[in-house]
């Protein structure tokens, strides 16, 4: 298996289980204020959610929007350091502690909200 693969299998996985607890907490949530999401509404939500976080875990879509709004400098100047068991240090432009990890969250968030704003809801039923 390629690591290419690999990862898109475990961002798959990830997605797959995040969506999973999306929809649970959505409806469990909507619910108890007395709101009712169509389920087509809610399964277009959760697709439109699940294939944008899709896309900015794989990385292309954060990099191409970073360069449009001219944040790589950002990226690359806010890296990780990690220290090895041998006591080397080396450098990560992503994983936690960068400003990659900080951009993706954000990213996220924003979609999020916009989703959420975006989504159609009736009281009662």
């Amino acid at each position: 298996m390629t690591t290419s693969t690999l990862g898109r299998r475990a961002v798959v996985c990830h997605v797959a289980s995040y969506t999973a607890v999306q929809l649970a907490a959505t409806v469990g949530i909507t619910r108890a204020f007395g709101y009712r999401v169509t389920p087509t509404v809610l399964l277009a939500g959760a697709a439109i959610n699940a294939s944008t976080h899709a896309a900015i875990d794989r990385g292309a879509l954060l990099l191409w929007l970073a360069r449009k709004t001219g944040k790589t400098g950002y990226i690359e100047h806010c890296k990780a350091t990690r220290i090895d068991d041998d006591g080397n240090a080396t450098s990560e432009v992503t994983g936690p502690g960068s400003a990659w990890m900080e951009l993706d969250a954000a990213l996220h968030r924003a979609i999020g909200i916009g989703a959420g704003a975006a989504t159609p809801t009736h009281e009662g039923g």
